[in-house]
């Protein structure tokens, strides 16, 4: 587990592949006050994981981002079942099999309230995503609203970053891009974003953003805010 801003956040990095190709993911691990724990988008979980969780504080709240990052909720949701677990929206009747705490949206939970930044990414025909930012350490938490795949040397990953817009930059996948239809909703979430207190980005897939993160991410975003 990476230590991405001293004792506040860390994040740690698992293969995965979609249909087929790998393109890895990431859980992210922020520390709240009182030592309780956010994970986000939590990966699949191993025993050194609980390990090293256990040595960082209480894990407290389990956050999925969208409707993608649920896949390994059921070990996490055995393992730590006195957790909250908050569910972005449609997720809860997706994975009927789990019996979620709370509901993600645009407004801040009391958990994480006045320590976290958090709002909605709208406008997409089919998913909505659950964004945060952390100013402590300035930096902004997404799931797939943004990737950049080009460390990858796998001919697969590369033609599928490659076709999706996200090999030579970081930038939004073009499977998602096409759904976002409103776009007036979408570039209201962008304004509120752009005015967070953020310098560095992390999400889900692919390689992290360790400064400049207002600038690239507004330049990845300048199709929908022009």
């Amino acid at each position: 587990m990476i230590e991405w801003s001293k004792d506040r956040i860390w994040y740690q990095d698992m293969p995965w592949k979609r249909y087929g190709v790998p393109v890895g993911c990431r859980m992210t691990v922020i520390r709240l006050k009182n030592d309780n724990l956010l994970v986000h988008s939590p990966v699949q979980l191993t025993t050194d994981i609980q390990l090293r969780l256990a040595k960082l504080g209480r894990v407290t709240a389990i956050v999925t981002p969208n409707l993608n990052h649920h896949l390994f909720l059921s070990e996490w949701w055995l393992a730590y079942s006195q957790a909250t677990f908050f569910a972005p929206p449609g997720l809860q009747f997706k994975r009927t099999d789990l019996v979620f705490d709370d509901a993600l949206g645009a407004e801040t939970p009391a958990l994480w309230r006045g320590q976290l930044l958090q709002t909605l990414l709208r406008g997409s025909d089919h998913v909505e995503e659950v964004v945060f930012c952390d100013p402590e350490s300035q930096t902004l938490i997404l799931g797939d609203a943004m990737a950049w795949l080009r460390n990858s040397h796998n001919p697969a990953t590369v033609a599928l970053a490659l076709a999706n817009g996200c090999y030579f930059h970081p930038a939004m996948p073009l499977y998602w891009r096409h759904s976002f239809h409103n776009k007036t909703r979408l570039r209201q979430s962008l304004q509120e974003i752009l005015t967070w207190p953020f310098d560095r980005i992390l999400f889900a897939h692919g390689q992290v953003i360790p400064e400049n993160g207002k600038h690239i991410f507004s330049q990845a975003f300048r199709w929908a805010l022009a």
